[in-house]
């Protein structure tokens, strides 16, 4: 099988490809080993005349993305480390074609961690949370990242502190947007929303890689954690919405009944 090298995304967040920064800043753990998270993901906008994934796809996005209920991280190890600890997962993958499948993922909870899916526990507006570093051995510079502001977040199940990581990136003047929510107290990702807009790429090959815009979503939607739930951003634009609908009623009601 010919594999297709797809350079642009492999210029976002590649999920798998991790250079360490020259120097790390080590954060605090906020998980303990037991701890589960349960996520959502959903490729929520895919516009191209390529097949969604084609063989041998390496870029931002995954099958699991468009093709399962549920991800769920189980913590089953904390090793400690002079540059960050490391916090080991067990992954399970819910496939809709009812099958289950099992990962193992590490994520060292520093500045030099480039994926970025936990950051440090109790982290605060202006902490760096990822420091610059050579995307792939390119010798570009991937920008440091820092936290936004941080926000009281009303969950479901509670009002959370949550840390807010916003950027738009251009890479090959190729534009990406990311935006992250992390539940302050654990350092973990509740929400990520990533869009970008890739076009047509010629390796040489004679076979382009196709044109296509995506915006791909994750969510938290349980955890052993109390109080940990998605940050259900549509809440409030429903809110509005009903709102908007709601208030001409009432007020032709109270018409109403005033002329009568």
């Amino acid at each position: 099988m010919k594999k297709k090298i797809l350079l642009i995304p492999l210029v976002i967040l590649l999920l798998f490809a991790i250079v360490a920064p020259a120097l790390a800043q080590k954060e605090l753990v906020g998980v303990q080993v037991g701890d589960w998270f349960k996520y959502e993901a959903k490729v929520t906008q895919w516009v191209s005349t390529m097949t969604f994934l084609p063989d041998d796809y390496i870029g931002p996005l995954t099958l699991a993305e468009n093709n399962t209920n549920a991800i769920w991280y189980t913590v089953t190890t904390i090793t400690p480390g002079e540059d960050g600890d490391t916090v080991t997962f067990t992954v399970q993958y819910d496939w809709k074609n009812g099958s289950t499948t099992y990962a193992t993922v590490e994520e060292i909870v520093s500045t030099a961690d480039t994926m970025i899916f936990m950051i440090g526990a109790n982290m605060t507006a202006g902490n760096m949370v990822s420091d610059t570093w050579d995307f792939l051995g390119t010798g570009w510079m991937y920008p440091p990242r820092y936290i936004n502001e941080t926000i009281d977040f009303a969950n479901p199940n509670a009002t959370r502190e949550t840390n807010v990581l916003e950027y738009d990136i251009s890479i090959l003047d190729v534009p990406y947007e990311y935006i992250f929510y992390y539940d302050k107290a654990t350092g973990m990702r509740v929400w990520y929303w990533n869009h970008g807009n890739v076009p047509e790429i010629d390796f040489g090959t004679g076979e382009p890689q196709l044109a296509y815009e995506y915006t791909v979503v994750w969510e938290i939607v349980d955890s052993s954690v109390n109080g940990l739930l998605i940050p259900d951003l549509t809440g409030p634009i429903l809110l509005l919405m009903t709102m908007a609908i709601t208030i001409p009623i009432v007020i032709l009601h109270r018409r109403k009944n005033h002329l009568k």
